[in-house]
């Protein structure tokens, strides 16, 4: 194995790795403050592994600032692509030729591997030196900061992983198995022979035989696929967004749509989940890892894939992300330590607040302020009935819809479309706010926040019916950004740090858009609670306010669960009243 890196003052070293490369790289880190790498967290993983200390380094990534700078574009970040960008030498060709081809470094010609680690760490210092310049003349340096204090965290929570609670999955999978089974058979009765698995037959199964009325286009006409000889006309469609839209008017139609959406729904968690997860428990002992990213998401949000592990029992390689976990299978997760307690720390209703500050709306604020439930009143005008008359199954119910406005919402059932009027009505600052985003996007092709981020629209038009094709991702990005990209990893970062310094066990293992999943010692659970709502709110106001020179004058809020399995245990919530709040 060869090691390859450079001082800030020295030429660049390339080393096999053995004691005397050891203890040079490990002098060289004790030495520095910034640690400068392209995909960084592979590199901290590195030396965690080899046991060298890098914690007390700051970290830059120049994957991490290039994505900053491509905003939401698609641009490649692999460090050949990079430094092509910005004239600096791309990669060996042999080299990665051999690399792409799946050819041991032990194999390959020792003298070039050195050339491309001596090439590569040169490269990727003058690569940090450009980008920080661009950074800095685009006012974006503070967001490729943000991105690179977070890496350390994502290190230690890819290293911890989850544990599964073994009695709880296989219950759950035998459930579902069964259920699965059952609803199958019921859909083959109803369906009497038919392959549904068949487009054409299924198709025909609906239109003709059940009676389904087909979705139409606004000018009237049936939405269809392609011509076919079984359909000269067009094929009627049966994918799963037009089954959602299809409206039950008999009983079998009913029957039909129940059993199908009953179906979708069990064999997702079989599929997705519980195949996974009973393979986990049976031949892995419970626990399992995934691997985060920072660099998928338009938004600029944490995504995570799956490290899959192959399962004897299902003769096949299978995976889970930690991020997307149905809500109701977070109590499949326990603490694998009788001592240790699951807590989940939450940013309260956090996009809703982040587009109250942005949108500047009183009335949103006012909501926040008094507490009012926002759930119960969006359930109240879907179902034109007086709050105080909404049940609880209702509001559950209503939930999904409940910020749909904020995303662009704007079609859907006439109870829908009178809710997301309703909704930008009463929040009329965000709706004005939003809009004024939308006409930005046109009108530039770019859309700049703030705090420097930047999101690109290069198609973004108004078409002859007054609409933008691009508007729910205008209305979406900014709040989601700074919402799930910015203030979740400022406050878990923070969290991470304090429990650090003050010795607080605690094993972070999960972070999911707004919300901290860690294990912390039942002796120091109290003072876990104390530091979280210090990184919550007070550190991260501070942050918002230094770094981004934002003054957030809209409570942020949080809640704490804590109990022997995740999302268990009575939630406690906390809010610290700002000195300027916007409602007051």
């Amino acid at each position: 194995m060869l090691a390859g890196w450079k001082s800030a003052t020295g030429p660049a070293t390339c080393r096999s790795w053995d004691r005397a490369a050891r203890s040079e790289l490990q002098a060289a880190l004790l030495a520095a403050r910034v640690l400068i790498a392209h995909n960084a967290r592979f590199e901290l993983a590195w030396l965690e592994r080899e046991g060298l200390p890098w914690r007390h380094l700051l970290v830059f990534d120049t994957m991490l600032a290039e994505r900053v700078r491509a905003g939401n574009r698609p641009w490649p970040l692999d460090l050949g692509s990079v430094c092509g960008r910005y004239g600096l030498a791309t990669k060996e060709p042999l080299i990665d030729a051999l690399m792409r081809g799946g050819v041991c470094p032990s194999e390959m010609p020792e003298h070039l591997l050195r050339a491309r680690a001596l090439r590569d760490v040169e490269t990727t210092a003058e690569l940090a030196r450009l980008q920080m310049a661009a950074l800095d003349a685009d006012g974006q340096l503070e967001v490729a900061y943000t991105r690179c204090v977070l890496v350390p965290v994502l290190v230690e929570i890819e290293r911890e992983g989850m544990t599964l609670d073994g009695e709880r999955v296989r219950e759950e999978y035998a459930r579902v198995a069964r259920e699965l089974g059952d609803t199958e058979r019921a859909l083959g009765e109803l369906a009497g022979g038919v392959n549904l698995r068949s487009p054409a037959q299924l198709a025909e199964f609906l239109y003709e035989k059940l009676g389904f009325a087909e979705i139409k286009t606004p000018s009237g006409k049936p939405k269809r696929n392609a011509p076919s000889k079984r359909f000269p006309d067009g094929a009627p469609k049966t994918d799963q967004k037009t089954l959602a839209l299809l409206r039950a008017r008999t009983k079998a139609q009913r029957e039909f749509l129940e059993l199908r959406k009953r179906y979708g729904k069990l064999n997702a968690r079989m599929t997705k989940c519980l195949r996974f997860y009973k393979g986990v428990v049976d031949e892995y002992g419970g626990t399992f890892r995934a691997q985060f990213h920072q660099t998928r998401v338009a938004t600029h949000r944490l995504s995570s894939t799956a490290r899959p592990l192959y399962l004897t029992q299902f003769q096949e390689e299978l995976g889970a992300q930690l991020q997307n976990q149905p809500r109701e299978y977070k109590r499949l997760f326990a603490s694998p330590d009788p001592d240790y307690v699951v807590v989940e720390a939450d940013g309260a209703q956090l996009e809703f607040r982040v587009a109250a500050f942005q949108g500047q709306d009183e009335v949103a604020c006012r909501s926040i302020v008094r507490g009012e439930d926002v759930h119960r009143y969006s359930a109240s005008v879907l179902l034109a009935k007086p709050e105080s008359e909404i049940t609880d199954a209702e509001r559950t119910a209503a939930k999904p819809e409940t910020f749909k406005p904020l995303y662009g919402g704007e079609y859907g059932t006439d109870a829908q479309m009178a809710y997301y009027k309703a909704f930008n009505e009463k929040y009329a600052a965000i709706y004005r706010t939003q809009m004024g985003w939308v006409h930005e996007a046109v009108r530039d092709k770019v859309l700049r926040t703030p705090w420097g981020m930047r999101f690109y629209f290069p198609n973004a038009r108004i078409d002859d019916r007054g609409r933008c094709a691009d508007k729910p991702n205008i209305f979406n990005y900014p709040v989601q950004c700074l919402a799930t990209a910015e203030i979740i990893p400022v406050s878990l970062t923070y969290l991470y740090w304090r429990c650090s310094l003050y010795g607080i066990r605690a094993k972070f293992v999960n972070t999911v858009h707004d919300s901290v999943v860690a294990l912390v010692h039942k002796d120091d659970l109290e003072r876990f609670k104390e530091q979280a709502k210090l990184a919550f709110l007070d550190d991260t106001y501070g942050y918002l306010e230094v770094v981004y020179k934002m003054e957030m004058n809209v409570p942020l809020g949080l809640g704490i669960k804590a109990g022997s399995h995740w999302g268990e245990g009575k939630e406690e919530k906390f809010s610290k009243p700002y000195e300027t709040v916007l409602a007051d």
